[in-house]
């Protein structure tokens, strides 16, 4: 999976235009007056079009043997990805007056899974980091990391399409169905191990993030929050 370019590049452009197409309502449609917008969402939007930018340039420059331009872009994103991380932090800040209004309960759910989504996007991506020299880690983490920063864009977009319940079950399955079907073609094309895939983590640290999401709101200690 790993060296196979052309599939992870379509693969990372398939879940931008997901992502993006699941803000079409709430942000693009207001194009190009943005009326009641707030500023800091178009610095939001600039950085997560960029880190995307990085993360489809990077196979591209590998299949092209580019790879002092693929260290150079690959240590920017040290700078990026925090930069990402503290704006997810911002938006979901704004957002709470507008959850608060709406009721209590759905400030404390929105909160709870922006804030989990911030935590697991980063850790996938430092353990990505931290594996930079085993290419199959590396790629498998930062394809979790991808994963993780779709949801909010494939939820809305699925609510949109269909229904709220069934936008939140697609968010809970996409990453299971991304991560285990790489862990079988894996398993059964490639012969490696089951147990010893990076993608089992993936799906292992995901069920972590499922977990907390559906106690934490739950709790005193969160709403008190």
């Amino acid at each position: 999976m790993e060296k196979n370019y052309k599939t992870l590049i379509a693969l990372f452009i398939a879940l931008l235009l997901i992502s993006v197409s699941g803000f079409y309502n709430s942000y693009f449609r207001y194009f190009p007056e943005f009326e009641n917008t707030p500023f800091f969402t178009h610095i939001h939007f600039i950085i997560f079009l960029s880190w995307f930018a990085i993360l489809i340039s990077q196979p591209f420059l590998i299949k092209q043997k580019k790879f002092s331009l693929h260290r150079k872009i690959g240590r920017f994103s040290y700078f990026l990805t925090p930069i990402m991380v503290v704006s997810i932090l911002v938006m979901v800040r704004l957002s709470v007056a507008k959850n608060l209004a709406i009721s209590s309960q759905q400030a404390a759910i929105a909160t709870a899974g922006a804030l989990l989504d911030a935590t697991f996007f980063s850790a996938f991506y430092i353990i990505s980091m931290v594996h930079r020299k085993n290419i199959r880690r590396h790629v498998a983490f930062l394809i979790g990391a991808s994963l993780v920063i779709l949801n909010p864009g494939l939820g809305r977009l699925i609510s949109y399409l269909i229904t709220q319940e069934f936008g939140v079950l697609v968010m809970i399955l996409t990453p299971y169905i991304v991560s285990l079907t790489i862990l079988f073609y894996e398993k059964f094309k490639l012969k490696r191990p089951l147990l010893k895939s990076p993608y089992l983590l993936v799906a292992t640290l995901w069920t972590l993030e499922i977990i907390l999401f559906i106690t934490l709101p739950n709790t005193s200690f969160w709403n008190v929050f």
